[in-house]
């Protein structure tokens, strides 16, 4: 996959949704209390994803 910037090929950085799944600890009425932090990717970055320049903004092109 390579992702590049409509506005300027300088730009290198990219912002897109990525999904964890978080381990939390919950009190005795199952209410959120602490995450425990990122235990597995249930979705990584994929080509159909929204990428969006860090630099400037633009919805970002994505090529195989």
């Amino acid at each position: 996959m390579k992702i590049t910037c409509p506005k300027s090929k300088r730009h290198k950085r990219f912002s897109v949704s990525a999904h964890e799944v978080h381990d939390w600890k919950v009190d005795e009425t199952g209410e959120f209390v602490k995450d425990m932090g990122c235990i597995d990717i249930a979705h990584s970055p994929e080509r159909g994803d929204l990428f969006t320049c860090c630099t400037c903004g633009a919805e970002a092109k994505v090529d195989d």
